[in-house]
């Protein structure tokens, strides 16, 4: 005995069918924006950390306020290649004669709007 599919079976696979498709299509766009996002923020992160290695790494009387400076990155996705400029500016403040609190704030705009990480240590002056 032969079993046809019915009308309605084909339509409610049919549905199902389109209706996934759609939703992977849809997921595209985000999960590269997404991928984007996390690029951009990795890269300030790892600037930030440079600025904070090399203070940890200087006198303790050479650590002074540094006014923003401009970094690009350039980011390969596939075939399209994407530039973004990152701000980088360091703020020192005296907590104590022998203990500095350093920030570091990177600032960049990404899909319109503006993105910002801050990164924070204190370093002690050990000399007596």
């Amino acid at each position: 005995m032969k079993r046809a599919f019915s009308v309605m079976e084909v339509v409610v696979a049919a549905a199902v069918f389109v209706i996934s498709v759609l939703v992977l299509f849809g997921i595209f766009p985000i999960s590269a924006r997404a991928m984007r996002q996390a690029e951009q923020r990795l890269f300030a992160e790892h600037l930030a950390n440079n600025r904070l290695t090399l203070c940890r790494s200087s006198a303790f009387s050479d650590l002074k306020a540094i006014p923003p400076q401009l970094s690009q990155a350039i980011f390969r996705h596939q075939d399209q290649i994407d530039t973004q400029d990152f701000s980088v500016e360091q703020k020192v403040t005296n907590v104590t004669p022998k203990l500095k609190n350093i920030e570091v704030i990177v600032t960049w705009d990404a899909d319109r709007r503006h993105q910002e990480l801050r990164l924070e240590t204190q370093i002690a002056d050990l000399q007596p």
